[in-house]
């Protein structure tokens, strides 16, 4: 996922895998000729990746690369607003004038405890632009998602819209909370829908590009 920026070098790297390390990818930009380097995670909220693993990562390569300089951005959902319109745009239009309740499913930790109130802020502003009713469970967290549902009074709902808040269709997780949520859901008898995932829709680069460019904007102007 390619942010156009016109006279900016820009690389794809991964932190696990096979495929090209931030180390490797740092390499290169540098043989490109770039000095300043932001670090963009491909990542929904702050957890051990963004607090730890790529801080240190960053750490080991400025031992060797002492010439660089590096800015982390924060992590898409805490960066600013703009995966709203997305998760706007998975929200089923209304039959008359049914009762909706839109529910996402966050993956969560109970490490970083901040991640439920940006979900929160996230879930009232998707109200307001939806007028529909919207509240959010965690895969992981002192309580569930499975265990907020199954808990809620669903007799003045008149479909409920899960709304899985992952990056990724293809994922393990997402592909866990479509058999569990289904197979609870049926059994009582809820009408309900799970709608797909951000699945890395193409208007997630705007929001990458205004961090950048905000970045680039108080390097270059202060």
């Amino acid at each position: 996922m390619t942010i156009e920026i016109p006279c900016f070098k820009q690389q794809l790297t991964f932190l696990e895998g096979n495929e090209k390390t931030l180390a490797e990818g740092v390499l290169d930009l540098k043989e490109a000729g770039s000095k300043l380097i932001f670090v963009v995670p491909l990542l929904l909220f702050t957890g051990t990746h963004v607090s730890q693993d790529i801080p240190s990562a960053i750490k080991a390569i400025k031992q060797a690369e002492t010439d660089l300089t590096f800015q982390i951005l924060p992590p898409l959902a805490e960066a600013n607003d703009e995966l709203l319109p997305i998760l706007e745009s998975r929200i089923p239009c209304s039959r008359g004038r049914e009762k909706m309740l839109i529910f996402l499913v966050v993956h969560g930790s109970a490490k970083y405890p901040d991640i439920s109130t940006r979900v929160h802020e996230l879930t009232e502003k998707l109200a307001r632009k939806t007028g529909k009713s919207v509240e959010f469970g965690f895969v992981h967290g002192t309580e569930t998602y499975l265990e907020k549902l199954a808990r809620m009074d669903f007799k003045a709902v008149d479909r409920l819209v899960i709304c899985p808040f992952f990056l990724m269709e293809d994922s393990f997780l997402v592909g866990k909370i479509r058999r569990e949520a289904s197979e609870m859901l049926d059994l009582m008898d809820v009408n309900y829908e799970i709608t797909k995932s951000l699945a890395l829709d193409p208007r997630i680069r705007k929001g990458i590009g205004l961090e950048i460019r905000k970045e680039i904007e108080n390097e270059l102007f202060g």
